[in-house]
């Protein structure tokens, strides 16, 4: 049947019930049919006309049938990603379906027979979308295509995301459209009014993986919470919601379905993630059951009731709890020892499940594991020391190498093979990340771990590449396998080359950002989307690669190298800006004056100096200045009065001037470095300081400030200001510079060190005070 006869077919139809039949011989078509979905969608005139049979349709029985067939049709068409979505988002298929979702009354006869078909549409559609624009929530995946049959068309039809072209622009312009049609304030309250009035699990299910797929935000989170459009109060909480359906398993007869209450707990886990308030809410929430631990120690109830759920569960239900119970514990660790406690009890309970559970389940069961136990143990050495001992790399490096060889035979997907990769990859990380018995495992595992990471690093997927970088960053904090291991694999020096390919994919693709730099040109739905994600893991991993004690430093620090980092510098992205600054800070760290010239030749002077001004973020701005540190740095007087005159002299102190009056406490310390170190250049440099009121009050006034952080590069500062070295007889001696003293005394420096000497806390402050009032004693 080809595309013109289907729609010929619909056209012409003299009945309803003919206009039915056609509907479904064109769903049998596409069901199961990649190659199929493609052809109809790329029919733009049938798409338009598919779209008129879209309508509130009453309570006629063919006509409901008519609706629900047609958005079964759409819900297959968007289920093939990548390959169909583009012609889809561009005729408007998901703005027609919401406004068939808010047309349809809650109470109106059937209302659930077209609702369900109708939500499944939107779902898959838009985690299609989702999928495609920000990558997929269990691993990237490999990219799609489709191989022709010889018969119509080309031999292979690629995504319709093409980069760099005016239709990849219209294609994130419609996709950062469509997916943000969920929190529009109409089309989120009818969502949650769905909720609270059809209790069916086939109206649930879609709503409920709909928003757990697209709730990534926190302003997605803030705008499903409570309120809906025009400030009125949504008819139902959705925290309260979902915590009734989860705790209701308990109650004789209740339990619910199970692929419901997973996808209950999946969009629990999205609205709670990183979000304190939210966590705080859920560990206190209360179904009036008195729970208690075994030990007398009292667990907040909804944690409880979900370990119960962990041990007990369908495996599916058991998998959406650790996830859910990773993020609810992540996001409020508690207040008290007690909770400290049953924080630690509940975490090694999860790990427990998760290592059983990644012996026993299936490939895509175990891809979501692997990502659960990343995120349970990334930042917690105690949890990763519990997983050496469960042998858990072992088995996570097993895995990698049979996924080898599973997709060699044929016996899995690319697909499902690449998610496996990133997902072992990524959990590695997490489990060496602070513990370095495991590192020194891995690294000197039997299995040649370091070539599996060689290899992920060039392979197809973004995903596996990102993972790589995070594992070998990983590795590279224990310096013995940075200096021999990731050197000796070549797995270092792959990293480097990665980088460069990514870039030079990006910038062949069109999407270099804005020339200029500037970090309010990529709007927030952007933000995080795949044309970085290598790039920001690659540059994080060289950041260790580069260190003063690595042989691999001099691979960055050629002039392509160096050029490469200067260009990341001004992508509007800050992740990646404050990972390419923190490179440099590290390459000129203890650098020769010959490397710290190149690297400004390659960065330059005024760039540097923006860098360190807003609007740069904050975290970029603190490497910038740390690059400045060193590159002043043990220099002659000469040398810092260049490097002062580079920067344009008025320039660089008013900036100074402008970093010292910030609330920040790192921007502030890191410019009370520079200008200490500035105060040791030659007497032209120390007058230019004392002549500029703001910088001698700020330096005043860090002084008074609590914080040793602060207070001891103030210190610092104005020694270098005070004393002077004098050589008479062979022996060195320090004497103050009295000129300054005079021009210091209204702020009674002689009192406030003293106070500092006598009562600081810090024995660095104290210290330093007495050290400095040795020198003013010396004053007339």
């Amino acid at each position: 049947m080809t595309t013109s006869a289907t729609l010929q077919a619909l056209t012409t139809a003299s009945t309803d019930a003919d206009r039915l039949r056609a509907l479904k011989d064109l769903k049998n078509s596409v069901i199961g049919n990649t190659w199929k979905k493609v052809e109809h969608a790329g029919d733009d005139a049938l798409l338009q006309y598919l779209l008129t049979l879209l309508k509130n349709a009453g309570d006629d029985s063919v006509c409901v049938s008519i609706v629900c067939e047609t958005a079964v049709i759409f819900g297959a068409l968007g289920a093939a990603g990548a390959l169909t979505l583009r012609p889809l988002l561009a005729e408007g298929v998901p703005q027609r379906l919401f406004a068939l979702v808010r047309e349809i009354a809650p109470e109106q006869p059937g209302s659930a027979r077209i609702l369900a078909p109708v939500l499944r549409a939107l779902r898959n559609i838009l985690a299609a979308t989702a999928d495609t624009l920000w990558g997929h929530n269990w691993g990237v995946g490999a990219e799609q295509k489709v191989v022709g049959t010889g018969l119509v068309g080309d031999d292979v039809l690629h995504p319709a995301r093409v980069r760099g072209s005016a239709r990849a622009a219209a294609w994130r312009a419609d996709a950062n459209t469509a997916l943000g049609l969920v929190f529009e304030p109409e089309n989120r309250v009818a969502l949650l009014a769905l909720i609270d009035a059809q209790p069916e699990p086939n109206v649930l299910l879609p709503i409920y993986q709909l928003l757990a797929r697209l709730t990534q935000r926190s302003s997605h989170r803030e705008a499903l919470e409570l309120h809906g459009a025009d400030g009125e109060e949504v008819p139902v909480s959705l925290v309260d919601h979902l915590l009734d359906t989860m705790v209701d398993w308990r109650s004789p007869g209740q339990w619910p379905n199970p692929k419901l209450l997973e996808a209950a707990l999946d969009l629990l886990s999205a609205l709670v993630k990183g979000q304190p308030r939210i966590a705080t809410y859920v560990r206190q929430w209360s179904t009036g059951l008195d729970i208690a631990a075994d030990d007398g120690i009292t667990v907040p109830e909804v944690v409880t009731v979900l370990c119960e759920l962990l041990e007990t569960g369908p495996p599916g239900v058991r998998i959406a709890v650790a996830g859910c119970l990773t993020n609810i514990l992540k996001a409020d660790k508690g207040h008290h020892v007690r909770d400290r406690l049953g924080l630690n009890r509940t975490n090694n309970d999860l790990l427990n499940v998760i290592v059983k559970l990644l012996r026993t389940e299936a490939i895509e069961e175990r891809v979501k594991l692997c990502f659960v136990l990343a995120a349970l143990t990334s930042d917690d050495e105690r949890l990763q020391k519990i997983a050496f001992d469960e042998n858990c790399h072992t088995q996570l490096i097993a895995m990698l190498v049979e996924v080898d060889g599973d997709e060699e035979r044929g016996e899995l997907g690319h697909d499902a093979a690449s998610r496996m990769r990133e997902g072992a990859l990524l959990a590695l990380a997490s489990l060496c990340f602070q513990y370095e018995p495991t590192r020194s495992a891995i690294a000197d595992s039997p299995t040649s771990v370091l070539s599996l990471v060689r290899g992920a690093l060039q392979h197809p997927s973004y995903g596996v590449r990102a993972a790589a970088c995070q594992l070998a960053r990983a590795l590279s904090r224990t310096v013995a396998i940075l200096r021999t291991s990731l050197v000796d694999s070549g797995v270092g020096e792959e990293v480097i080359e990665t980088l460069k390919r990514e870039v030079a994919r990006r910038r062949a693709g069109g999407d270099d950002g804005p020339a200029d730099g500037g970090f309010d040109m990529l709007p927030e739905q952007e933000v995080g989307e795949r044309q970085f994600t290598v790039e920001v893991a690659a540059t994080a991993t060289i950041c260790n690669l580069i260190t003063d004690f690595s042989p691999l430093k001099s691979k960055i620090a050629d002039p392509g190298g160096l050029e490469l980092l200067a260009g990341l510098t001004t992508v509007p992205y800050e992740p990646l800006v404050e990972n390419a600054l923190w490179a440099f800070k590290n390459l000129s760290y203890h650098a020769t004056q010959q490397l710290k010239d190149d690297i400004m030749t390659a960065l330059g002077w005024d760039a540097l100096r923006g860098l360190m001004s807003a609007p740069t973020p904050l975290n970029a701005r603190v490497q910038a200045l740390g690059i400045l540190q060193n590159m002043l740095d043990k220099q002659t007087g000469s040398q810092l009065a260049r490097t002062v005159e580079s920067m344009g002299t008025e320039a660089f102190f008013l900036l100074m001037g402008d970093i010292l009056r910030a609330d920040d406490t790192e921007v502030r310390v890191a410019a009370l470095f520079c200008l200490g170190s500035v105060a040791l250049g030659n007497e032209r440099l120390r007058r230019q300081i004392m002549e500029r009121n703001e910088l001698v009050e700020a330096l005043s006034d860090a002084l008074n400030a609590r914080d040793p952080l602060i207070c001891t590069p103030a210190i610092r500062a104005l020694r270098h200001l005070i004393e002077k070295s004098e050589k008479s007889d062979g022996t060195r001696s320090w004497r103050p510079r009295q000129g300054v003293v005079d021009l210091l005394q209204p702020y009674e420096l002689k009192t406030r060190l003293r106070e500092l000497a006598d009562n600081s806390a810090n024995v660095t402050v104290r210290r330093d005070a007495c050290n400095l009032l040795e020198i003013l004693e010396r004053a007339r």
